[in-house]
């Protein structure tokens, strides 16, 4: 795979974008990628070449100044056409292209690129213009982009976002840290969700004390160190930085900007020494001083302003500090947060946009802002009052340190973040989905736990070796209009794990489209709950329960003696579970692809056996089914588990199995490797319409369960 990642020459290359790209090309160094960063709008006088531990850096400089156009849209879009020929020049292997673009602004870069290349592109959302501006104030972005004759502040926020839209719609996948971003950019610029990652950028940490060792600070060799002479003590760093040894001190990292809240930073700080006022402000970065000089008035000694730092005076500061502060009006991510996290840092934030996603309560102290009709504000001093209690409470502020740096491994650290983006560009390789299943799953919506679900799913599906995932993540309940059209004819095989709001007309037109094409379909648990009132839904399902369905949505459907059942008189609700137990299922087919070779008895890990399921469907096979107990208020009747519909061409394999627990270790129903095997059995099936798997070893008997606590 041959990666060509864009760069820029502008503020956000030395800041959040700068230390992505430095974050990415680090975490993917050991990888079979080729990668090359692509330096546009150079300060060298010349194209540039050069090459440091593998990682080729190519540099075009800026446009000359004479020859710049007065159109800068013109001068943009030549530019990017140029750079894109001389690209053609320097570029030898061709194979498995992806070019990686981290500015908005770069429509005629992505035309360009296609027309020269056969390539894949894909851009990743760092920020929004409108959000420098109008930070987090969602119903006044939306109020300026209905103006019809705006003012030239309206005008210009239009035609960026307008920019940014267009460019999104050119590129093959698009990447957004948090899914605030991923909801604004399919409600407000209406784009698909099935084109979307949710991938959380991630740090590494190079600095020996703070590797984990059976999960603990590797704290004997830090301090062996310091002995040594090799790393300096807290107490030396106070020394070095000028910082007294009882002052308690609060850290703000970043780029002196409005929207990082630096306004009301030093109104913070300034509540903050009434109480406490041997405390000290450490603002480390650089930008528009002015914002806090005027508010630092009679406190100046109290503050220190570092100016921009190299990563390790950084480290240091981090080091020293007490409590991290992020007051910031808007983020789409939250770089800053997580550095802090993983230096155990307590922090107190904003709970704004996407930084509220990083920061969660077990880490830090979290105020909302203020949305008025047209501006955005923070309250200082309830923001001063989290700030007090973590100095009044340093055991709780510890603990606090402790837990973020906990999220840190677990959510942002640069192994996460290397294998999530390698996912998605191999998923955009033709050559990585050459004999591979390309599926799609749709969740999102759901009365369960789709969050655990979706992800297991894709891992089981994925770690088989079979398939290659994609997910359309739906907007949230009553947010769902044009906007949800997930490319269904893209892929042989979808697996539902929705139940929420119905779909756009164009959308459920395109699913049955798809359905009577002979695509293959895996109706997933709670699917089976959706659309009572879409009549094609529910014949493609076979059956399904809830949303008060009753005998007008069709017969009792279950087992009989070994027969299957139609049961049109019988009155009654539609679904219903008893308590979650282990039971055991018989074969209703032992001669079907899927069920081939399974032992016809087998006994499942707990979970629910739906019951009392209706449905207007033609059950083709019926698969497995097994007995509800009354004895754990189940139906008393033999009731199905797995089977196949008889729907024109399509294959569709429906499982009422695998209710998810609240987390992927704390999840034991999809655990269970007779869910799993069933699973990839029954989707290789209603891909291909064959099953070339083996039975494994690990299947579970009559009488014991089995589980893959990793998925595979």
């Amino acid at each position: 795979m041959n990666l060509y990642i864009f760069n820029e020459t502008r503020r956000g290359a030395v800041y959040g974008v700068g230390t992505y790209i430095r974050e990415l090309t680090e975490a993917l160094r050991n990888s079979d990628v080729h990668i090359c960063v692509v330096n546009l709008l150079s300060d060298k006088p010349h194209i540039e070449t050069e090459e440091t531990d593998g990682i080729r850096q190519w540099y075009f400089p800026a446009p000359i100044p004479e020859q710049r156009t007065a159109d800068s849209q013109e001068q943009r879009a030549l530019y990017q056409r140029n750079v894109v020929y001389l690209l053609q020049l320097y570029i030898q292997d061709k194979k498995d292209l992806i070019f990686h673009l981290n500015f908005p602004q770069c429509g005629s870069l992505v035309e360009a690129l296609k027309e020269a290349f056969d390539c894949k592109v894909v851009s990743v959302v760092h920020f929004s213009d409108w959000g420098f501006t109008v930070f987090d104030n969602l119903p006044r972005l939306r109020n300026i982009l209905k103006e019809e004759h705006p003012d030239g502040f309206g005008e210009n926020l239009q035609q960026s976002f307008k920019e940014e839209k267009s460019l999104y719609l050119k590129v093959d996948r698009i990447i957004c840290m948090s899914n605030y971003m991923k909801e604004v950019l399919c409600l407000d610029y209406g784009l698909s969700a099935a084109k979307i990652s949710v991938i959380p950028n991630g740090l590494e940490e190079k600095e020996e004390e703070l590797k984990i060792e059976n999960g603990e600070l590797n704290r004997r060799s830090a301090l062996a160190k310091i002995e040594n002479g090799e790393l300096p003590g807290k107490e030396a760093l106070r020394e070095k930085w000028h910082i007294g040894i009882e002052e308690r001190v609060l850290l703000f990292a970043g780029r002196i900007d409005e929207v990082k809240g630096v306004v009301y930073l030093v109104k913070i700080f300034r509540e903050v020494l009434k109480e406490y006022p041997d405390c000290r402000l450490i603002i480390a970065g650089s930008g528009n001083y002015d914002l806090c000089l005027q508010e630092a008035k009679e406190i100046y000694t109290k503050i220190t302003f570092t100016g921009l730092l190299e990563k390790q005076e950084l480290f240091e500061i981090y080091k020293i500090a007490d409590i991290g502060v992020v007051p910031s009006l808007f983020e789409p991510f939250g770089y800053v947060a997580v550095e802090m996290m993983m230096h155990g840092l307590p922090v107190v934030t904003t709970a704004t946009s996407g930084l509220n996603e990083v920061v969660d309560d077990t880490c830090g102290l979290k105020i909302p802002i203020t949305i008025l009709s047209d501006s955005v504000e923070v309250d200082s001093s309830l923001f001063a009052e989290k700030v007090v209690y973590l100095l009044r409470h340093p055991m709780e502020a510890k603990q606090m340190g402790q837990n973020g740096r906990k999220r840190y491994l677990r959510n942002y650290s640069s192994k996460t973040f290397c294998d999530n983006m390698l996912q998605v560009y191999k998923s955009m390789c033709n050559n990585h989905e050459d004999g591979k299943i390309k599926t799609l799953i749709i969740t999102g919506q759901n009365s369960h736990k789709w969050e655990v679900s979706h992800v297991a799913i894709t891992q089981i599906l994925e770690n088989s070796g079979l398939f290659t995932v994609d997910i359309a993540i739906s907007p949230e309940a009553g947010k769902i209009k044009s906007n949800f059209k997930p490319d269904f004819n893209s892929y042989q095989l979808v697996v539902l794990d929705y139940c929420g709001d119905r779909w756009p007309e164009e959308t459920e037109e395109s699913f049955l489209n798809f359905v009577e094409k002979g695509g293959g379909v895996v109706i997933y648990h709670a699917a089976n709950n959706a659309f009572r009132d879409w009549k094609e839904y529910n014949r493609i399902i076979g059956f399904g329960g809830w949303e008060n369905r009753n005998e007008t949505d069709g017969p009792y459907i279950y087992m009989k003696a070994g027969q299957l059942i139609y049961d049109e008189e019988s009155p009654g609700r539609g679904g219903s579970h008893g308590s979650q137990h282990e039971f055991v299922f018989h074969c209703g087919n032992p001669d079907h692809p899927v069920t081939k070779g399974l032992p016809t008895a087998w006994r499942h890990a707990q979970d629910e056996l739906y019951d009392r399921m209706r449905g207007p469907g033609i059950v083709k096979d019926v698969l497995f089914w097994a007995y509800s107990d009354p004895a754990t208020r189940g139906s008393g009747r033999d009731e199905m588990a797995m089977f196949t519909v008889d729907y024109g061409r399509a294959r569709i394999f429906h499982t009422t199995l695998g209710h998810a627990g609240n987390t992927l270790d704390n999840n034991i129903a999809m655990q269970c490797a007779g869910f799993q095997v069933t699973l990839l059995r029954g989707a290789e099936w209603a891909a291909t319409g064959k099953v070339t798997q083996p039975v494994p070893d690990d299947f579970p008997t009559e009488t014991t369960i089995s589980l893959r606590k990793n998925y595979q």
